[in-house]
């Protein structure tokens, strides 16, 4: 992905992070599963961990604007 990403909405260079989950006591990156969801009783959601895709989020320093992205790559594939 470009690193020198701007914000449509002032033109600002944008920084990249991530939108963390809080999930029993830590945190965890977001993921990106295609199709719809469907309820488990054990998980909340079932869904198919091979096909995950870690979702990265650029903001606006100046007017805080987020644009999320979930590009597969190897580095940002669940494993």
């Amino acid at each position: 992905m470009d690193e020198s990403t701007q914000c449509i909405r002032c033109h600002t260079q944008m920084e990249c992070g991530l939108i963390a989950d809080l999930t029993y006591g830590s945190y965890a990156q977001q993921h990106w599963y295609p199709g719809v969801p469907t309820p488990s009783i054990w998980t909340g959601l079932e869904v198919k961990r091979e096909q995950a895709v870690a979702v990265t989020t650029r903001r606006c320093p100046q007017c805080g604007y987020l644009e999320s992205y979930a590009i597969p790559t190897e580095l940002t594939k669940y494993k």
